[in-house]
C-alpha cells in the first residue's frame, strides 16, 4: 500500500501545480508587472508542454528502469517549480511551468503500468485508481489550501511548497518502488498512426474541445469573481473548494453512466450539461449566491466527461493491436492538455479585450464544436469487451 502512495503523492503535488494558478494569477501577474491575458500563458505554457513532451519522454523513457525515471521526472519536476518560486519575470515564470509540465504527463503515463504492477491483475484498475486519486485531493484540498497560503504570504511562498511535495515524492518513490527493466515502449510514430482512425481522431477532437473548455473560463474564475460577483480574493478560496468537491461528484458519476448508458451517450449528457450552465453563467455572475450554486453545476457537468472519453478512446484502440490501448490513453491525456492550452489562451485574448465576464462566450462556443465533433465518434467495429473494462478501470479514474 504504501508503495502505491508514493505515487499518490506524487500526483497530488502534480494536481496542486497545474491548477492552483487559478487562484493565483493576479497576484502573479502584478509582481512581474503583466496583464493577466498574458499571465494567463503559464497555463497554456504547461498544458501545451504536456501536450508536446509527453509522448516524446514516455517513448524514450520506457524502456528504463522505471523506478529511475520516475524520481528522476519528479526532481525535474520539483526544479520546475522552485524555477517558478525564484523567478524574477514571466519569461523564467513560463522555463519553470514549462519543465513541470514535461514530467506532469510523463509520470503518469509509466506510473500508472507501475502501479498495476503493484497488485494482482484483479486489482489493477483499483490501483490506478489510488494513484490518480491524488490529482481529486488536490483540487479538493490542495488547490484552496495553495490558494489561501498564496494569498496570506504569497504566491511564492505556494510554489516552493509544491517543488518541496515533488522533492518528497521524487525520494519516496526512489526508496519504496522495486526497480524494474524497462520493456519496449510504444513508438511515437505507431502512436500518431492511431490518429489516422477518423473517430478516434474525433473522440481526441471532442477530449480537446469538451473538456478544455472548461478552462477558458476557470482560468480567470478569480477575477469573473471579485470583479463581478463580489466576492474577497479569500472568499473564492472557497468557491475553489465547491468546484472540485464537484467534479470529483462529476467523474464519479461519468464512469458509473459510462458503464450503465455507454460513452457516447454519456459525453453528449456531459456536453449538453456543461453547455446550458456556461450559458447560465452569463446571467448568474453578477449574484453570488447564484453563482455559487452555477459553479457547483459546471464543476459536475465539466468533469462528467473524463472517464467517458478515456474509456471510447481506449476501446475504439482496442482492435489496433499490442500496445495500442496503451498508446491511445496517453494520446487521450495529451489531448486534455491540448485544450486546456487553447481554451485558456483563448479566455486571455479575451480578457485583454475586455474582462472575465465574457469568457463564458468562449468556453460555450468550444463546447458546441465539441457536441458537433460527436457525432463523428460512434465505432465501426464492436470493441473487445477486456478493451471496455480496462478503460473504464483507467478512465474512472483520469482528471
Amino acid at each position: 500500500m504504501f508503495r502505491l502512495l508514493s505515487l499518490t503523492l506524487a500526483a497530488f503535488a502534480i494536481g496542486i501545480s497545474e491548477f492552483v494558478l487559478v487562484g493565483l494569477l493576479p497576484a502573479i501577474a502584478a509582481d512581474v508587472h503583466a496583464d493577466l491575458g498574458t499571465a494567463g500563458l503559464l497555463v497554456t505554457v504547461y498544458a501545451l508542454a504536456i501536450t508536446v513532451f509527453s509522448p516524446l519522454l514516455t517513448s524514450w523513457l520506457s524502456r528504463y528502469d522505471s523506478r529511475a525515471m520516475l524520481a528522476g521526472l519528479m526532481a525535474l519536476f520539483a526544479l520546475g517549480n522552485l524555477a517558478v518560486a525564484v523567478s524574477p519575470n514571466l519569461t523564467g515564470l513560463m522555463l519553470g511551468r514549462a519543465a513541470a509540465g514535461a514530467a506532469h504527463g510523463t509520470v503518469f503515463a509509466l506510473g500508472a503500468p507501475v502501479a498495476a504492477s503493484l497488485v494482482p491483475k484483479d486489482k489493477a484498475g483499483r490501483a490506478i485508481a489510488l494513484m490518480f486519486l491524488g490529482l481529486t485531493v488536490a483540487m479538493v484540498i490542495g488547490v484552496p489550501a495553495g490558494t489561501a497560503i498564496g494569498t496570506a504570504i504569497g504566491w511564492r511562498a505556494t510554489f516552493t511548497l509544491v517543488a518541496a511535495l515533488g522533492l518528497a515524492a521524487a525520494l519516496t518513490l526512489w526508496a519504496v518502488l522495486p526497480s524494474a527493466s524497462g520493456e519496449r515502449g510504444v513508438l511515437l510514430r505507431e502512436q500518431l498512426a492511431l490518429l489516422a482512425y477518423r473517430p478516434l481522431a474525433l473522440t481526441y477532437v471532442v477530449t480537446a474541445l469538451g473538456f478544455g473548455a472548461t478552462f477558458a473560463v476557470f482560468t480567470y474564475l478569480e477575477p469573473l469573481l471579485t470583479r463581478h460577483a463580489g466576492y474577497t480574493a479569500p472568499a473564492v478560496t472557497w468557491i475553489l473548494v465547491l468546484f472540485g468537491a464537484a467534479t470529483v461528484a462529476g467523474n464519479l458519476v461519468g464512469g458509473r453512466l459510462t458503464d450503465r448508458r455507454g460513452a457516447v451517450l454519456t459525453i453528449r449528457t456531459a456536453l449538453t450539461g456543461l453547455i446550458v450552465s456556461l450559458v447560465a453563467l452569463l446571467a448568474t455572475q453578477g449574484h453570488s449566491a447564484a453563482i455559487a450554486v452555477n459553479i457547483a453545476v459546471w464543476g459536475v457537468f465539466a468533469f462528467l466527461i473524463s472517464p467517458a472519453v478515456q474509456t471510447h478512446a481506449v476501446a475504439l484502440a482496442s482492435v489496433h493491436g499490442p500496445g495500442a490501448e496503451k498508446a491511445a490513453s496517453g494520446l487521450n491525456i495529451a489531448a486534455f492538455n491540448a485544450g486546456i492550452a487553447t481554451a485558456s489562451f483563448a479566455g486571455g485574448l479575451v480578457l485583454d479585450h475586455g474582462d472575465p465576464a465574457r469568457t463564458p462566450w468562449v468556453a460555450i462556443a468550444l463546447a458546441l464544436a465539441a457536441l458537433v465533433a460527436t457525432t463523428g465518434i460512434a465505432a465501426r467495429h464492436a470493441p473487445r469487451q477486456d478493451a471496455n473494462a480496462s478503460g473504464r478501470g483507467a478512465g474512472a479514474s483520469l482528471r
